[in-house]
């Protein structure tokens, strides 16, 4: 359906809700859409397996012992999951249909805060509390996933992106850097132990202007892009080298959380407001192209939507909404169904190619919901 304006375009395929979920603070689709993990902002992971009409949970892995920060399927179906208790496992589906799970010597001595396959699907890398990143390996010899730490920030990682190449690994934190460090599988494998430089070197460092809540490369890897808590999203052209500048966007919104490219020269971002917002580059320069609309008319900017909420919002409904008693997929005041989330968008990922030409991306939030949307052309 058309936004107001003339401006992008996008239809909800897909609004998964989740019995007893009152939240889904992580997901994850397998990339052939069949599986979907979640993560119930509680140490255990909820595997469900993708139907027609509908999910059906199959499975509930539980190992961690604290909530589960992160959760990312490889290319070769594996499941990875990190969490508070400074743990991470490896999840893979036995014949049998049960689940295998392989502890990760991960060796952090504080907690885990994000995790992410690299597009090979033979390594992945956590982001930690404790201001390093490990890149995990399979080591044969001991039949164990094996952490080797790089980099250094002044506070604690977290967002993770690997460059389609496998080699180069992009870093956010809370102390304001965007870092891609150089960590070619080539160079590791030689010598974990000690591997040869210029593996674990910094290629590039941008100050983010705020902490950093997600960062992402292109499909090609021509562009980093880094979404800040200052509600600005910054995007670098590689190609001009690590001193050249980042295009700078503002939203006058709320910040981003979760972001995704949904083409080499489209970015779909979503946070604090609950609904994605699309930024395009247009004649060399990155820019806002606006806010999705999934069929209720969006209001133009979010500080008008509070004002209208306010207005038309009794002092019961507002009391009743902080509560809770008002779920997820509710309805607005004329009965039309919600479209997007109601509460926080937690993450955002890109899946396969939709219908002529669309491109799919799901996202999920603090509302319990997870959302398959197709973006138009």
């Amino acid at each position: 359906m058309a936004a107001s304006g003339g401006g992008p375009r996008a239809s909800i395929v897909r609004r998964l809700e989740f019995p007893h979920t009152d939240v889904v603070n992580c997901h994850a689709f397998t990339s052939d859409e069949r599986l979907l993990a979640i993560c119930p902002g509680t140490e255990d992971i909820a595997i469900f397996q993708s139907h027609d009409d509908g999910v059906e949970r199959t499975h509930v892995l539980s190992k961690h012992t604290q909530r589960v920060t992160g959760l990312a399927w490889s290319c070769r179906g594996k499941l990875v999951s990190c969490s508070e208790d400074r743990t991470a496992y490896v999840w893979e589906l036995q014949s049998d249909g049960g689940w295998q799970a392989t502890l990760v010597e991960l060796r952090a001595p504080r907690a885990a805060l994000c995790v992410a396959w690299s597009p090979n699907g033979t390594r992945f890398a956590v982001g930690l509390s404790s201001r390093d990143v490990a890149v995990c390996y399979y080591e044969e010899k001991v039949h164990c996933w094996v952490a080797l730490k790089v980099g250094k920030s002044k506070a604690a990682v977290t967002a993770l992106a690997w460059h389609p190449t496998s080699n180069y690994l992009a870093t956010g934190s809370t102390d304001r850097r965007c870092i891609v460090y150089d960590v070619n599988e080539e160079l590791m494998l030689q010598n974990p132990r000690a591997p040869q430089e210029p593996f674990g070197e910094v290629q590039v460092s941008e100050d983010a202007g705020a902490w950093v809540n997600a960062v992402a490369f292109s499909p090609k890897g021509q562009f980093l892009a880094f979404l800040a808590h200052d509600s600005r999203i910054r995007i670098k052209d590689l190609t001009g080298g690590p001193n050249a500048a980042a295009d700078v966007v503002r939203w006058r919104g709320l910040p981003f959380s979760a972001g995704a490219f949904v083409g080499e020269r489209c970015f779909v971002a979503a946070g604090f407001d609950c609904f994605p917002v699309v930024f395009r580059q247009s004649a060399g320069r990155w820019e806002l192209y606006g806010a999705l609309d999934a069929g209720v008319e969006p209001s133009p900017t979010p500080s008008d939507r509070r004002k209208d909420a306010a207005s038309r919002q009794s002092f019961d409904e507002a009391r009743s909404r902080f509560r809770g008693s008002i779920g997820h997929g509710g309805k607005d005041k004329d009965g039309v169904p919600a479209t997007w989330h109601d509460n926080t968008i937690t993450t955002c990922g890109l899946l396969s190619s939709g219908t002529n030409g669309a491109v799919r991306f799901s996202t999920s939030g603090l509302d319990g919901l997870v959302l398959v949307c197709e973006l138009s052309p």
